[in-house]
């Protein structure tokens, strides 16, 4: 190879540079060989400008300028560094407080909710209770007023039950009611807009749009975030919706606003949705796949509730007790750190097993329990609802050991054989979902016990 670049340097090197260049990767063909071609560029300027400064032509003294030109441009400009450092700078981007950017098709003010009146109405378990305090702290974000008089509001919100058909009826009746409300608002008035929020909203979908006209907006469990889009666009006459389930909204830094400042008790929702697929359920299908907060933003939430109390004394005689929200809330488990997702395994009651592939890692229950435990050793603490198969003995002795901790487990069961329990999903046959629960009085000696049956 060195013997044929040397004879192609000999032939060419009365050419130009580029010249000489091009014409021995030609005769070579070593075109992509970028390293040698340079070589090449290298050597003929050599020659070249030995040729070149005693008689150089017009074309070479413009191409030597263009190339000074560019070299000094190129020396003086921005380093690679520059555009490292550039990137790593986080743009900041202005924005509205309270309102998040709007879509193209509305404005920061159309999201606004103008000093309307919202009337909120709340129908099924705790966790709807929870979702109610979820959705009014949005809306009191971005300009809302709440109203306890049906009569003045502007919106209406229902926030529904699905579980039985008997709870969807109880919704169609009141829509009924609300349709007369509406025929006879007057027209110097808001035109009154209604919704549905929550799971009937997401299981039956467009079906409520199509059947009652007169709703305006439906908000999936997991779509509370876009509430004031969804009102801002039935401000224009059109139907609007949501009602996609998410793999991660928890609603973590939502602060939930009581709805009764007199209460006794506050809701703390810990986790959303169930993967156990039970064979009779639609909880995984209304509230969708689980998922846990972070520990560090629920033991915030239950300090400041503990605050509030010492605070004012007011309330003193108030909130007493705090319960820990999720459809299947001992099955908690925080991945939201690195640190966290170790390889140690599950620990399911004795005679349970999963639908699904077992979990691994994350913070679970039994330390969520204690660390909230330690908060106020004055506040009550419950949870609602668990499974039977998450209640590790490490559970029931934390339940043992603290005197804050209510003595008391709700336990959903079923009556059947085991085949029975097979068919619905259970985890469990009789003899192993017996034995478990004969395993809390050696744990709790004065605990209570409630069940509901199926």
């Amino acid at each position: 190879m060195s013997v044929i670049l040397l004879q192609s340097l000999g032939c060419f090197s009365a050419m130009h540079p580029l010249q000489c260049v091009l014409q021995a990767q030609r005769c070579l063909r070593w075109g992509p060989l970028a390293s040698v071609s340079w070589l090449l560029l290298r050597t003929c300027r050599a020659h070249s400008g030995v040729r070149s400064s005693a008689c150089p032509s017009p074309e070479t003294r413009q191409e030597d300028g263009v190339w000074k030109d560019f070299s000094s441009r190129l020396a003086t400009g921005p380093t690679f560094q520059h555009f490292l450092r550039s990137a790593s700078v986080p743009q900041e981007k202005p924005s509205t407080p309270d309102v998040e950017d709007p879509p193209p098709y509305l404005t920061v003010d159309e999201l606004l909710g103008r000093q309307r009146k919202v009337y909120l109405e709340t129908y099924g378990c705790q966790m709807n209770v929870n979702d109610t305090e979820i959705a009014w702290s949005i809306l009191q974000k971005s300009g809302y007023l709440r109203t306890s008089n049906l009569q003045e509001a502007d919106v209406v919100l229902l926030v529904t039950c699905s579980i039985r058909e008997k709870a969807e009826q109880t919704i169609w009746n009141r829509l009924h009611q609300l349709k007369s409300l509406k025929s006879k608002r007057l027209r110097s008035r808001v035109p009154l807009r209604i919704g549905i929020l929550g799971c009937m909203a997401e299981r039956l979908k467009e079906e409520i749009l199509n059947r009652e006209k007169m709703v305006d907006i439906l908000a999936g469990p997991d779509a509370y975030r876009d509430l004031p889009r969804l009102l801002a666009v039935a401000e224009s006459g059109q139907q609007a919706a949501n009602v996609l389930l998410s793999l991660d909204e928890t609603y973590a830094d939502v602060v939930p606003v009581q709805t009764s400042p007199s209460a006794t008790s506050a809701f703390v929702s810990i986790m959303r949705g169930c993967d156990n697929m039970c064979s009779y359920c639609i909880v995984p299908f209304t509230r969708g796949r689980e998922r846990s907060r972070p520990v560090a933003s629920i033991l915030e939430e239950v300090r400041k509730l503990s605050e509030q109390v010492e605070n004012s004394p007011a309330l003193l005689t108030g909130l007493k007790e705090v319960t820990l929200l999720g459809q299947n809330v001992n099955s908690f488990r925080d991945n939201s750190e690195v640190q966290f997702n170790n390889a140690v395994s599950t620990n399911l009651s004795r005679g349970f097993s999963t639908n699904y592939k077992a979990k691994q890692g994350g913070l679970r229950f039994a330390y969520l329990l204690d660390q909230v435990s330690r908060i106020d050793p004055e506040m009550r603490i419950r949870f609602t609802s668990p499974h039977p198969k998450d209640f590790p003995d490490e559970v029931l002795q934390l339940i043992h050991e603290r005197d804050n901790i209510c003595k008391q487990i709700h336990l959903p069961a079923q009556s059947g054989s085991s085949r029975v329990l097979e068919a619905m999903r259970r985890g469990s046959d009789l003899p192993g979902g017996v034995g478990a629960s004969h395993t809390f009085p050696c744990f709790l000696k004065d605990q209570a016990v409630s069940k509901n049956l199926v």
